[in-house]
């Protein structure tokens, strides 16, 4: 029955990298043209390529169980559009329809590590200055839900509510992330109370959260109330040991 069992688990490995190796080869690039009829400058362009190239390399990775570990012995994926202006701002990459076969797949190889690869390990993931749109979000949820995903880094992007929901969907199903930071996504008081809620929820069934980070989140600096909500969440850990960062957010003397 072992050995069985075995050979099944061999079986679906090799279906999944053979799906992997289809994908590669079928995927249909991109044409640069197609990026600079939408108006898209030359940079924009170089840094669009660049990112997908590094996406083909994050599920290549995925897929094989070679992904690296950062300096503190993680091993992360990091899916980046870097590009800045002439003031040395980051701009975002808008989603476009093309983007989506990247994204399904991502989902997919996430998965299939999880399964194949992990091997008792986790997962960064980080994701940053690339809009995440609700279909973009509801694809890699399912994903997010089951990988063996221990931090999640989800920074600049402009759709701040879709982000706080997809976020508080995760927390409640995915009781290995432990870790969650934010940066530079404008939230509303709502969308904070949907992220602590579910971080509340969680250390209140003994599922806790050691890391919170929610930096340059705020338009016009963090307010009181909002700070309660972030606190109130967070103390509910019996870890004793929970790492929060605000930064950025303008708070005062008072509030800090």
């Amino acid at each position: 029955d072992a050995l069985q069992a075995e050979n099944e688990t061999q079986k679906c490995e090799m279906k999944g990298l053979n799906s992997a190796l289809q994908w590669a080869y079928a995927i249909e690039r991109i044409p640069r043209q197609h990026w600079l009829e939408r108006g898209c400058d030359e940079e924009y362009v170089d840094a669009m390529e660049n990112l997908l190239s590094s996406m083909e390399e994050s599920i290549k990775d995925l897929r094989m169980g070679t992904v690296s570990e950062n300096e503190f012995g993680e091993n992360m994926i990091k899916i980046e559009f870097i590009l800045q202006d002439e003031v040395e701002n980051y701009i975002h990459a808008d989603q476009d329809e093309t983007l989506m076969p990247y994204w399904k797949e991502l989902a997919s190889a996430l998965n299939h590590w999880s399964d194949y690869h992990a091997n008792g390990k986790y997962l960064g993931v980080l994701i940053c200055f690339i809009e995440l749109p609700k279909a973009v979000l509801d694809i890699l949820r399912p994903a997010f839900e089951r990988s063996r995903i221990k931090t999640l880094c989800l920074s600049n992007s402009r759709l701040s509510g879709d982000m706080a929901e997809f976020t508080r969907k995760v927390l409640q199903t995915n009781h290995l992330v432990t870790e969650v930071g934010f940066a530079d996504i404008r939230f509303s008081r709502e969308d904070v109370k949907a992220v602590c809620g579910a971080i509340k929820s969680r250390n209140a069934g003994n599922q806790f959260i050691k890391g919170l980070g929610m930096a340059k989140c705020f338009e016009n600096g963090i307010d009181t109330q909002t700070l309660k909500t972030i606190l109130a969440s967070i103390t509910t850990s019996r870890t004793g040991n929970v790492v929060l960062n605000l930064s950025f957010n303008g708070m005062s003397s008072r509030e800090a």
